[in-house]
């Protein structure tokens, strides 16, 4: 009855009135978030060394991030002081001053130090834009839904300008036809599958966007994803049980959606099979025979991965304090040559693809973060994703303390911050999420999701209190009916 009462309830009955100028802000952050959906990579940029310009599209693109972000800041600036976001703004944003310090102090070239700067600049603008709709009042649902629109749509682009664009085979292209919103769609899946309380068949179409082009481009590690996916939202859903914002027969519910979700997988995953029996045989050999028709000792994708990161500890070796803050954003490396006799094996006339210098942000995000700003941008890379994940459980345990924030009808999105981290996470040992833009955009804007909910437990909390005092201060003790409580203040038994 109480949470069929409440499910009922308006949206405006759980979330404050927005403000006035969220008419203007809204639409700046559409354009923010939108603004590299249709960014690419070039497959003949990835490891030349005298290249570190982009097409007058990108700049195009950064230039709409710059404005957008810096008109949002213009008019919203005095919610940047709204807590808790607040602390971890100011905590990216020491971050990114810190990196320019060291590399500017080691002497390594602007164009590349403003090159790599890009995304996690983004995803400090992505959180500042983000923060401040979510203070002006605008809904979580519709953030999350214009962040899905602009992550399918860069799925979609980067398959078809990858096998049309470059005029080359698909196993040629097969990393650029993979979008950096890949695994955050996957995070938004494992969501509504086990954590949305009604099913819509609209997740079955976001989980078959990302799937196509991830068994086109024969990546193993997306596996990682879709996995962390899976079991972040299951950790959500024993938390959201133990705190009360869903019932103990919610997991019974959900088994119908998770095995039309299967078997929709299963599903595409045959028909790709018949129709492109190619890519079947290129899974096969991914999987079990990635030793370069036996040439090699081991997988190949590992042995450029040891290469790159024995070069990297080399270099920093050379001078023993730079492990505590690195070489800086824009210092160079190379690929270790003592895995060069087992790669020329492999790719003996592809020499090119090993250059003496290397100045992108390489194939991990840890290990290029310790060489480009050492054991402290661990530190702080590691804190950032573990506060967004502790700011996401902050904010479902604050909401499920309220009586109308659990059963809102967007509870699900409580955790989406917890897991997207997760999944980005898992995939981050064999590839470096932060080497491709549109990634700053997307994360900056799951980092700053948690305020929406922890304005919304603040607004719900004020209310009930309002509501508990209001009859003490209109009445008095000696007037109440001691045997009809209920009946004298209904709206007091909705609440508790």
């Amino acid at each position: 009855m109480f949470g069929q009462a409440v499910n009922a309830l308006p949206q405006n009955e759980v979330d404050a009135p927005p403000a006035p100028e969220l008419r203007w802000l809204r639409w700046l952050f559409v354009a923010f978030v939108f603004s590299f959906m249709f960014d690419y990579k070039a497959p003949d940029l990835a490891f030349d060394s005298e290249k570190t310009g982009g097409s007058v599209f990108q700049f195009a693109f950064l230039g709409l991030a710059l404005a957008t972000s810096g008109l949002t800041i213009l008019i919203g600036w005095r919610y940047l002081l709204v807590r808790p976001g607040t602390y971890l703004i100011l905590f990216w944003w020491g971050y990114l001053a810190f990196m320019l310090t060291v590399a500017f102090l080691s002497g390594n070239e602007p164009g590349r130090i403003l090159r790599l700067l890009i995304t996690p600049l983004l995803l400090g603008l992505g959180l500042v834009t983000t923060h401040i709709v979510a203070c002006a009042g605008m809904r979580p649902g519709e953030a999350v839904r214009w962040f899905l629109g602009a992550a399918l749509g860069s799925v979609i682009w980067n398959l078809f300008f990858g096998i049309f664009g470059h005029g080359s085979s698909l196993s040629e292209v097969r990393m650029e036809i993979l979008s950096p919103a890949i695994r955050f769609l996957f995070a938004w899946v494992g969501c509504s599958l086990l954590l949305r309380r009604t099913f819509s068949w609209w997740t079955l179409f976001v989980l078959a966007v990302p799937m196509i082009p991830t068994v086109l481009s024969v990546t193993r590690s997306l596996a990682f994803p879709i996995l962390a996916s899976a079991l972040g939202a299951g950790l959500c859903l024993v938390l959201g049980m133990m705190w009360r914002l869903y019932p103990a027969s919610h997991p019974m519910k959900k088994l119908g959606p998770i095995a039309i979700g299967a078997g929709g997988g299963l599903v595409a995953v045959i028909l790709v099979a018949l129709a492109l029996p190619q890519v079947t045989d290129r899974w096969a050999d991914r999987l079990f025979h990635n030793k370069g028709g036996g040439a090699t000792t081991e997988d190949l994708s590992a042995l450029m991965r040891k290469a790159e990161a024995k070069s990297m500890l080399d270099i920093l070796s050379e001078e023993p304090l730079s492990f505590v803050y690195g070489k800086g954003l824009g210092a160079s490396y190379y690929w270790d040559e003592s895995f060069f006799p087992e790669l020329f094996q492999v790719y003996p006339e592809d020499r090119h693809q090993f250059a003496d210098d290397i100045y992108t942000a390489g194939h991990s995000i840890w290990t290029y973060t310790l060489f480009s700003s050492g054991i402290i941008g661990m530190a702080l890379t590691i804190g950032m994703f573990l506060a967004v994940m502790g700011f996401s459980l902050w904010a479902a345990w604050s909401n499920a303390q309220t009586v109308m924030g659990r059963w809102a009808w967007d509870a699900h999105l409580l955790f989406l911050p917890f897991v997207a981290m997760l999944c980005t996470l898992s995939e981050s040992i064999t590839r470096n999420p932060f080497d491709e833009r549109f990634t700053g955009v997307l994360f900056g804007v799951m980092a700053a999701l948690p305020q929406f909910f922890f304005n919304r437990a603040f607004y719900l909390r004020h209310r009930e209190q309002e509501a508990t005092l209001a009859p003490q201060i209109i009445l008095q003790e000696d007037e109440l009916p001691d045997d009809d409580w209920e009946s004298a203040f209904p709206e007091r038994v909705l609440i508790e």
